[in-house]
């Protein structure tokens, strides 16, 4: 019961709460990619400017098709897009900040 409860509390944490790139692609993959081939992300033309961009047009398209995903979700699909093909800077409250220097303790 105790491991229930921390596992609770760490999903709930801000940590937890960043989007996951792996399960955007999946959502992708179902939902998507069948009418998205990769040329419509790779075009000299982009629509998308920006994160944010790319994250109104995941949003869109959830609500054109009635997917229902949650806010998570599109963070997840936009996180997923913006990984394999924009590579805009991305808001840490979607990224998963990890620093790369070592934490030193004295």
């Amino acid at each position: 019961m105790k491991a229930l409860l921390v596992t609770a509390a760490f999903a709930l944490s801000g940590a937890a709460l960043a989007a996951e790139p792996n399960r955007g692609r999946d959502l992708y993959e179902l939902h998507c990619q069948g009418c998205h081939a990769e040329s419509v992300h790779a075009r000299a033309k982009r629509v998308a400017k920006s994160f944010d961009d790319v994250r109104g047009w995941v949003a869109r398209w959830n609500a054109s098709l009635s997917l229902g995903w949650s806010s998570e979700e599109i963070d997840e699909v936009a996180l997923h897009l913006n990984t394999r093909y924009y590579r805009y800077s991305c808001p840490p409250t979607v990224c998963k900040v990890v620093s790369q220097r070592p934490t030193t303790v004295r």
